[in-house]
């Protein structure tokens, strides 16, 4: 690696790791010093140009059969990290090596023969389903795109992934408002299998689903990584969720990932002090012997003029001197266990 109340109850969710062996598994995703900033114009008539430093030189990598969990304060760059990652968005700088070979270096040709091994479930189940095509026109819309398969060949396959999800035929050839948000979001998951993917990007994949309907899409999404080799990047606000459901995790603050463990040592031993206060926050931690709610101070700086040195130090209660004037690299502070803090020994 680099220079690297309302929630489903453990009980209910299965932890992929007891099913894979993807600690020792070898990088299927390698990041390296990726940026993706945004121009905001600003002064008289706009003359004056600003950085957006949504994400801000993240290193990281995900290996074959895992699910890396991405937590952070909303705005924090999770969900452009992840777009960026599958273009989506073009970052400013960096490298994305999917087995070997980067992604952001890629031609158009090359780009769209890429596709079908990085595929993408959105948010909202509503608004990512177009609501002028069927459901079986939704599904093979990828199949076609990339010209795969004939008619019946395709009709087959997609058959075959409403089957998996657990809907029936018959549902083929209805549209998407005539669905749950439940029902909907299995739809985008069989769009996301259509092309047998390796990699998908689940991005709040169940946040905008009743606690009921989450067990459910998650335990599929886990039922689905062990039948077809998926490897997950899977990004959410629910930090109990993502503890039950990854392999391990990575946290993000101000664009910058700040932390990167195994879901139990992270979770257990959390060694940066913004990474204590968000878990500190989980509904029901004291109970679980983690340490009482750390209620953090002042508001999140601005991407636009994050501070020097280590950009949680405006909120943090062990700042000292040495954090206004040098970032903490990520650093590896116990086996497999990876933070930028100055302190985190």
């Amino acid at each position: 690696m680099s220079t690297q109340p309302g929630s489903p109850s453990p009980e209910n969710v299965r932890r992929e790791g007891e099913t894979t062996q993807a600690a020792a598994g070898e990088p299927l995703l390698e990041i390296r010093n990726l940026r993706t900033w945004f121009p905001v114009r600003s002064g008289v008539l706009g003359q004056k140009t600003e950085w957006l430093k949504a994400v801000d030189d993240v290193s990281f990598a995900i290996r074959k059969g895992e699910t890396f969990g991405l937590v952070g304060e909303s705005g924090c760059g999770k969900s452009t990290l992840g777009r960026s990652i599958v273009r989506l968005e073009q970052p400013r700088s960096g490298q994305v090596l999917f087995e070997g070979e980067d992604v952001l270096a890629a031609s158009p040709a090359r780009l769209k023969a890429l596709r079908p091994n990085m595929q993408v479930i959105f948010q909202d189940p509503h608004g990512s389903l177009d609501p002028r095509m069927t459901i079986r026109q939704v599904i093979a819309e990828g199949l076609v795109i990339q010209g795969e398969a004939s008619r019946d060949e395709r009709d087959e396959r997609v058959e075959h992934l409403v089957r998996v999800v657990g809907l029936r035929k018959e549902h083929l050839d209805r549209y998407p408002h005539e669905f749950s948000g439940g029902q909907r979001q299995r739809i985008g998951i069989a769009r996301a299998l259509a092309l047998r993917p390796k990699f998908v990007l689940a991005d709040e994949a169940v946040s905008a689903l009743d606690v009921s309907v989450q067990s459910q899409v998650l335990n599929l999404l886990s039922d689905l990584q062990e039948e077809f080799g998926l490897t997950y990047l899977f990004i959410a606000h629910d930090l109990a969720v993502v503890e039950y459901f990854s392999d391990r995790v990575g946290v993000m603050y101000l664009g910058k990932l700040v932390e990167i463990a195994s879901a139990e040592d992270l979770y257990a031993d959390p060694r940066m002090p913004y990474t204590q206060a968000l878990l500190s926050a989980i509904p029901g931690g004291a109970s679980e012997g983690r340490q009482e709610r750390i209620i953090l101070k002042g508001d999140v700086p601005s991407p636009l003029n994050p501070p020097s040195g280590c950009p949680f130090r405006t909120r943090c209660w062990m700042a000292q001197d040495v954090c206004a004037q040098v970032a903490p690299p990520l650093r590896e502070v116990r086996p497999a266990h990876w933070a930028a803090c100055h302190f985190a020994d």
